[in-house]
């Protein structure tokens, strides 16, 4: 059963979630400057229409003039406020708070609210508010506040459904493993969901600890790595790890699965380091931790492998014919 070991075959870690949000947030950023122009042209057509017909030019002529006189001067900083939208979302790239609509939609709602708010609080000092894009300005908003939003929604549903929301095994169930599954119950929404702990110590066998189950020990890691179809491994073991248990670690990172201290993912979860969880070689050790090789590595080496096939089938392709001629 250890030989069908079951592995995400894309792995993205927790920093490359935020890159693709950061990157999601810019394009929905750039897509709404494009759209507060078109309307902010569209208003002034309407106004320059509606007075043109007030002050007795036909519908056609009125139209006509109001098209030319309906452009718009946009003001260089007009091009920065997607900048400007993702610094006030910035509390929005945590895992635990991108993996929930609920906080999403809040932490959406509060970045608009702060951005009119600054924007109205500078239209009061501005000695000539008449020249602020009021128009731009405030369709920027909405567009960036619904754009947004419609992204993060998708991206949570992709994100649940495609298997990245992880499934964590933690190897202990001493004091480190109960710690992190008492933030993890403690978190509204996760990013991951953790099945339980393995432990060496027989008397904890069947028995849970913070509402997860101690299901079983060391020895049978692969089998329940196979059974529980993990992703992730939690080493959450204070003090020595005993060689039999090393060793088992070492097969199921072997076979490809993604090995993790205790002290990545309580950081990951809070963003803080847990100073009490630290042991004297956590330096070197998080050194360690940041080599192995990210998703996206792994994706453009797939797609560079396939790229290079491709291309050497084409060479191979042309040759044919000369090759058949020389012999």
């Amino acid at each position: 059963m250890a030989d069908n070991l079951r592995t995400t075959p894309l792995r993205l870690r927790p920093r490359e979630h935020r890159t693709i949000l950061f990157l999601g947030d810019l394009l929905m950023g750039i897509a709404s400057i494009f759209a507060a122009l078109e309307t902010w042209r569209r208003y002034n057509f309407t106004v320059l229409f509606n007075d043109l017909i007030n002050s007795g030019f036909g519908e056609t002529r009125a139209q006509e003039l109001a098209i030319l006189r309906a452009d718009i001067e946009v003001p260089f900083w007009f091009y920065l406020l997607p900048v400007i939208w993702m610094i006030l979302l910035v509390e929005l790239y945590e895992p635990h708070v991108a993996g929930s609509g609920r906080q999403t939609t809040r932490g959406v709602a509060i970045a608009a609210f702060f951005g009119l708010a600054a924007y109205s609080l500078l239209f009061i000092i501005r000695q000539d508010p008449s020249n602020l894009p009021r128009v731009g300005v405030g369709a920027f908003l909405f567009f960036a506040s619904f754009l947004t939003l419609a992204w993060r929604m998708f991206f949570i549903r992709i994100y649940k459904r495609t298997g990245q929301l992880r499934r964590i095994l933690l190897i202990g169930a001493g004091r480190a493993g109960q710690t992190l599954a008492e933030l993890y119950h403690s978190l509204g929404t996760r990013s991951f969901s953790i099945v339980g702990y393995i432990d060496d110590d027989v008397n904890k066998i069947g028995k849970s600890f913070q509402e997860l189950p101690v299901l079983g020990v060391s020895g049978q890691l692969l089998e329940l790595i196979d059974t529980y179809h993990i992703t992730d491994v939690v080493v959450s073991i204070n003090g020595e790890i005993q060689g039999e248990t090393f060793q088992t670690i070492l097969d199921a990172q072997e076979k490809g699965m993604e090995v993790t201290r205790m002290p990545i993912l309580y950081e990951e979860m809070t963003g803080r380091v847990p100073i009490q969880h630290l042991e004297s070689d956590w330096i070197i050790r998080s050194f360690v931790d940041g080599l192995p090789v990210s998703g996206f590595y792994d994706l453009f080496k797939r797609l560079t492998d396939i790229l290079g096939a491709l291309v050497g089938l084409l060479i191979l392709a042309i040759s044919f014919p000369f090759i058949a001629l020389a012999i």
